[in-house]
């Protein structure tokens, strides 16, 4: 009874920590006007730095001159000016310090490092607190027990820049500010320093041994659906090692659970499961609808390593646009046309723009959303996909560029090949004979796709060999699935799967 007294009082202070900024969100009025203010914010701060004097940041008045005087951009324009901070000069992107470069997945080259300031991190916390106000304000029972926040295992050495920047976060509550980051260790079910494991079965016995410890589990924040599924996996598979740990009287319980695959009753309290739940995300968030059905499964809104774009409140289809984070623009796939927050259309699809305080401006980041609904003012949107050629089952973040440079690397350039997704791993369908050995382990030079593979999210890449005419199989396909013969050209990435009943050949690699 201690516990959950404890568990009240903590979660309570940080409602109403997060309180003040669930206003601030809550109460705007007009939209226009508080995405300009947030624009002029960001200049304002960062008319002196070097990209700053480059777009004559001071010479700006309107929202009509900065999109006339600054491009459109995509992470290849930043190179020059990270390799730049990387080097430990300041001044570059922002006036402010970076404070650490955070990877993600990139298109031409493996990895992205996105700059990080604190000015960033506090517009991160300008969506999550009021995403966090809520749940814990909506949803009867949350604030009596603890929460198990997805914790990145540290898999590789911590890594610095030639300038002693660091790089990459060491755990996800980073997002939560330092106060935040110090209460919640009091109330996570798995403890922050697992995220210092870099074996990775190491990091799957003593995340599921906390949490199988954990009764009192009543909210869990995940990425990926499917990392919960294999949390669960491994605690079949491994019980004989788990249960010896943990106490008679909870052996017991966690014993008759899992011989009757009740998993749900592991944690009996279990009020909310927060993850992707859209686009691939989706049948997995489904599965975990199914196996834990006493659960409010809420799909997060979108999140990218580069900015915090929406999140969702109880109950309502679709996410709120972060309007106090970034600065947004929206690039309309009807009509190529760009719109700001306050000219979105319902039902219409458009692909993000965001300005940070980061260092970012009209920054691409290739994301889909639809306009699902409005509540109020407020436009509701859900992820769809990526605009460019990615393929994104588990996080990984595969770019059709990536996947071409890679292959050129190993010497596979002139005859066919295609990488496609299947269940839980990418096939390469592939006619040369000489095939190198080594495709998966260059690509996992991609942060993100290694990343799934340490934790077992993706297979190990399969290889499958054609036998047959592979070009005209592939166009035939294409107008079976409702492509115009003329539209149809050979792709080294197709987001579809179900390739290896189409193509004539047989797997030379798949191990299961």
């Amino acid at each position: 009874m201690f516990e959950r007294i404890n568990c009240y009082l903590i979660n309570s202070l940080g409602r109403l920590m997060y309180k003040n900024e669930y206003k601030k969100f809550i109460k705007i009025k007009d939209i226009e006007k508080q995405q300009a203010k947030k624009l002029f914010d960001i200049l304002t701060k960062n008319k002196s730095c070097t990209y700053g004097s480059k777009y004559d940041f001071d010479k700006i008045k309107s929202t009509d001159e900065y999109q006339h005087l600054v491009p459109l951009t995509t992470y290849e324009d930043y190179i020059p000016f990270i390799e730049r901070i990387k080097n430990g000069e300041k001044n570059i992107l922002t006036k402010e310090d970076v404070l650490i470069l955070e990877p993600t997945g990139g298109s031409t080259s493996a990895t992205k490092l996105i700059p990080y300031t604190k000015s960033l991190k506090v517009e991160f916390q300008k969506g999550l607190k009021p995403w966090v106000y809520d749940l814990y304000s909506q949803n009867r029972g949350l604030n009596w027990g603890k929460s198990y926040w997805s914790i990145t295992p540290a898999t590789t050495q911590k890594k610095y820049t030639k300038g002693g920047l660091p790089i990459g976060f060491e755990e996800d509550s980073e997002y939560l500010g330092d106060l935040g980051k110090r209460l919640m260790q009091y109330i996570f079910a798995v403890p922050a320093k697992i995220a210092q494991e870099k074996n990775i079965d190491h990091f799957y016995y003593k995340t599921a041994l906390c949490l199988l410890k954990c009764k009192n589990l009543t909210f869990i924040s995940i990425w990926n659906p499917t990392l919960l599924i294999l949390l669960i996996d491994y605690i079949k598979k491994n019980s004989e090692r788990l249960l010896p740990e943990i106490t008679n009287k909870r052996r017991s319980e966690i014993k008759k659970c899992l011989h009757d695959e009740t998993y749900y009753k592991l944690w009996p309290h279990l009020k909310v499961i927060s993850c992707w739940g859209d686009a691939h995300a989706y049948g997995y968030a489904e599965k975990l609808k199914v196996l834990f059905p006493h659960a409010y499964i809420q799909p997060k809104g979108l999140l990218a390593t580069e900015g915090f774009i929406s999140f969702p409140f109880t109950n309502e289809e679709g996410a709120r646009l972060s309007l106090n984070s970034h600065f947004f623009e929206f690039i309309s796939t009807s009509d190529n046309k760009i719109y700001l927050a306050h000219e979105l259309t319902k039902s219409e699809e458009y692909e993000v723009v965001i300005t940070t305080s980061g260092g970012l401006y009209r920054y691409k980041l290739n994301d889909l959303i639809k306009v699902t609904d409005f509540q109020g003012i407020y436009p509701l949107i859900e992820f769809m996909g990526k605009r460019d050629k990615v393929c994104d089952l588990f996080g990984e973040k595969l770019h059709e560029n990536f996947i071409k440079n890679t292959m050129d690397s190993l010497g596979v350039c002139n005859d066919f090949y295609m990488f496609a997704p299947e269940k839980d791993r990418y096939v390469l369908y592939i006619q040369i004979n000489k095939i190198p050995q080594n495709i998966d382990v260059a690509l996992r030079k991609n942060f993100h796709y290694d990343y799934c593979r340490k934790l077992g999210q993706l297979k190990e890449l399969a290889i499958f060999r054609l036998m047959g005419d592979p070009l005209t199989e592939y166009i035939n396909e294409c107008v079976k699935r409702g492509q115009k013969l003329g539209d149809i050209k050979p792709s080294v990435l197709h987001l579809q799967s179900g390739w290896d009943k189409v193509f004539k050949g047989k797997y030379i690699m798949k191990n299961d």
